[in-house]
């Protein structure tokens, strides 16, 4: 085990090892209990599992070293070959190996799959005790879930003739709906009877896959014994389970999310220099050996999956920069991220949404208008968390390069809106339209609030009183021409005025552009017409149109979430159901293959959206880790690095919650407890911090102290103290470093 220090953002090694683990087993069993002592209950396994205050550590799924191993075989079949002795000598158990015997090419093969508990990625290593002395050709295959892995019953369009057990993670060979004509996704090892005994070591990484399957090509036999990984994922974190940040609640559920969205993202995160180039030519293997341009070879990025697509892309970091910040505060992989989309800015402003890592990115690179927003977005929030003053004035001329862009293609018909029709950029993150969107329109107008605050922070008062006109002007015509009052919601765009989306309606609220009435009803609107059986739509089913189709996407999901987490609601009904949308929608994808990771996308009946070719450990759907941490838990930095902060806990019906978020100053710990009868606060903040604090007042009259100091009698503040309340919370102010308790009673 390594211990990790926060020095200046980063996270620095004190002293390292490898431990080898079964996967689940991660930290709930990590040690054998005593003789006679009960194992220790396991979150992810025990029904009926309820949380304990302070023991987050069984929820993390990070393995504790870079060596883990399968915990079951999942099959067995040998069908035109044989199989001989113990499979579980691919776990490492007995004494002898086990015997494969192949009697012609691969569609006879025998077949035994391996289950390594949850999706995981590396490179394989194999045990291989001998062989015949002309040994048949040794593969593994991979998939995230059962239901997609290449089978008589599930062909995957004829992969399961070719690479038995795969899933589709090469690029596009086997895409659904086209034939799959080579074997582009098994990994090949080399058998050389001469070097027998011999532990044999991929070639290649696979990124994402719970299940392994060994199979030959070839007559012949070889003799396996264990099968371990080398977790490749993660690589500067030696110790992947040492999270900085943790969140814990009074439900278990919504911890277990908590933690899937943290390793989600942390199974996205590796070496810059392992990402895809695609398309790959007729006949190409799957490889994950490219450089990502821009960044530096000697760091991580954080890819948009870990499956495919392997690059890194400005919207998925929206979601994955702040997971990293708030668990394993894995500030290098954010900053060589950035840099290298920043890096591939044009000469117009214009910032490409990916990567351009191969001719499709290439092909692509005026595609997705909305990402450059997310280029603004994500370094204000790399300054808000990291205070990076430096990386901020390292890539200031790219983000006043990035604005001028997107205030050019505003200002070209006088609508005050931004369409990109002019631009030819129409790309979204799930579907195309050109007109004058509600959704975009609000991710700029937060942009101007954004700079506006980043120029302040240069000492550019006249550019931050620019950007925030701009940002007010934007907001008026949002406002004037795309809210529907009859409808109770924001419309698509002007020129799709019928439909009602998802992400226009919870951008609205989230960037401020709503105001409280409309905000509700907005989330009203949702409620009454998106939500479905898994979730919310992106689109109510009675609009349908050519632009978007209605089906399950995590990204506006997420929003929609921390919209309803936003709006201000005394009664807690509003937050309850945006705790229900998490429990429904992520709660299903923890029901289902690999049980561990979140999706890229999801169809009406709940599947994968892509089918074999959907990544199931796609870093955009990890929304729900920032909102448990930022607004149930209710810590966020208001000031760059934390230097301001704010506690403002929304209970949503819990009883309570606790966790703590790394910052440049030190850790800041929050802990709250909700009765009938009042509300406990208690926090501990790091010195070079001011904060401010808040209790829920659940639309009563409450009596708030500050460390048993009455602040607020009910009506007022009292004794001098900085206090406001607004219907739904008391909040004191001017908070400074230190342990406070700040408690509330119903009058």
């Amino acid at each position: 085990m390594i211990h990790l220090s926060r020095h200046r953002g980063t996270l620095a090694a004190v002293s390292a090892g490898v431990t080898v683990i079964s996967m689940l087993t991660v930290n709930a069993a990590a040690a054998q209990p005593a003789h006679g002592a009960q194992p220790a209950k396991n979150p992810w396994t025990d029904t009926g599992y309820q949380p304990r205050q302070g023991d987050w550590r069984p929820y993390v799924l990070a393995p504790r070293g870079h060596v883990v191993e399968p915990v079951s075989v999942s099959s067995v079949s040998a069908r035109g070959g044989s199989v001989q002795g113990d499979p579980k000598a691919l776990l490492g158990k007995g004494s002898k190996p086990l015997r494969l015997t192949g009697s012609g090419d691969r569609t006879q093969s025998p077949l035994v799959t391996l289950d390594f508990g949850k999706d995981v990625g590396g490179k394989i290593r194999i045990r291989v005790a001998g062989a015949s002395k002309t040994p048949p050709r040794l593969h593994v295959c991979f998939s995230e879930s059962k239901q997609f892995a290449a089978s008589p019953a599930q062909s995957n369009n004829g992969e399961d003739a070719v690479a038995p057990g795969c899933d589709t993670a090469n690029i596009w060979n086997g895409y659904p709906g086209q034939p799959y004509t080579y074997d582009a996704d098994s990994h090949t090892f080399t058998v050389d009877p001469a070097k027998l005994p011999a532990t044999l070591t991929d070639s290649q990484l696979r990124g994402g896959f719970r299940y392994a399957t060994v199979f030959l090509d070839g007559p012949g036999w070889v003799d396996l014994g264990a099968v371990s990984l080398d977790f490749s994922a993660a690589p500067k974190q030696s110790d992947p389970a040492a999270y900085q940040g943790w969140f814990l609640s009074s439900d278990n559920e919504l911890n277990k999310i908590w933690y899937s969205g943290a390793y989600t993202v942390q199974l996205d995160t590796w070496m810059s220099d392992t990402a895809k180039s695609w398309p790959y030519q007729t006949g190409e293997a799957d490889h994950s050996d490219a450089q990502v341009p821009g960044a530096d070879p000697g760091q991580e990025v954080i890819f948009d999956g870990a499956k495919r697509d392997r690059v890194v892309w400005q919207g998925d970091l929206a979601i994955q920069a702040p997971v990293t910040y708030l668990s394993t505060d894995d500030v290098p992989a954010v900053d060589n991220s950035l840099s290298s989309l920043a890096s591939q800015q044009l000469p117009d402003g214009y910032m490409p949404a990916e990567s351009l890592v191969g001719p499709h990115n290439q092909d692509e690179i005026r595609t997705y208008g909305e990402y450059v927003t997310w280029f603004v977005y994500n370094h204000y929030e790399h300054w808000l968390y990291t205070g990076d003053q430096a990386y901020l004035a390292k890539w200031w001329p790219q983000l006043t390069k990035a604005m001028a862009w997107l205030e050019s293609v505003r200002s070209q018909d006088g609508t005050g809106l931004i369409s990109f029709a002019s631009a030819n950029s129409c790309g979204h993150y799930g579907y195309s339209d050109c007109g004058h969107e509600t959704y975009v329109n609000a991710l700029y107008k937060r942009n101007l609030d954004e700079m506006a605050a980043l120029a302040a922070s240069r000492g550019d008062a006249a550019g931050a009183r620019t950007y925030a006109g701009r940002a007010g002007d934007v907001k008026d015509a949002i406002n004037s021409q795309l809210w529907d009052a009859s409808t109770g919601a924001y419309r698509l765009s002007t020129e799709i005025p019928t439909a009602y989306p998802q992400d226009a309606n919870a951008a609205a609220v989230l960037t401020g552009i709503a105001s409280s009435d409309r905000s509700a009803r907005a989330m009203e609107y949702l409620r009454k017409n998106n939500w479905s059986t898994y979730g919310s739509l992106t689109v109510s089913p009675s609009t349908p149109n050519a632009s978007i189709q209605p089906f399950y996407e995590p990204l506006p999901s997420g929003f929609e979430a921390s919209a309803r987490l936003d709006v201000p609601d005394p009664s807690g009904a509003e937050q309850q159901q945006a705790l229900q949308l998490m429990r429904t929608f992520w709660g299903h994808q923890l029901s289902e293959d690999p049980g561990s990771t979140l999706w890229e996308k999801a169809n009406l009946d709940g599947d994968p959206g892509i089918a074999q070719f959907t990544s199931l450990a796609h870093g955009w759907a990890a929304g729900p880790t920032i909102s448990l941490t930022t607004q149930v838990l209710g810590v966020q930095p208001t000031a760059a690095g934390f230097s301001g902060y704010s506690i403002v806990p929304t209970p949503g019906g819990l009883t309570w919650a606790q966790g703590s978020v790394p910052t440049p100053h030190g850790a800041i710990t929050a802990s709250w407890r909700s009765s009938a009868h009042g509300f406990t606060l208690t926090a501990s903040a790091p010195r070079g911090t001011v904060g401010e604090l808040a209790v829920p007042t659940g639309g009563h009259k409450v009596r708030v102290a500050l460390d048993g100091r009455t602040v607020w009698n009910g009506t007022r503040a009292v004794g001098g103290a900085q206090v406001s309340a607004d219907g739904t919370t008391v909040r004191v102010g001017h908070v400074g470093p230190g342990h406070h308790t700040l408690t509330s009673h119903t009058l």
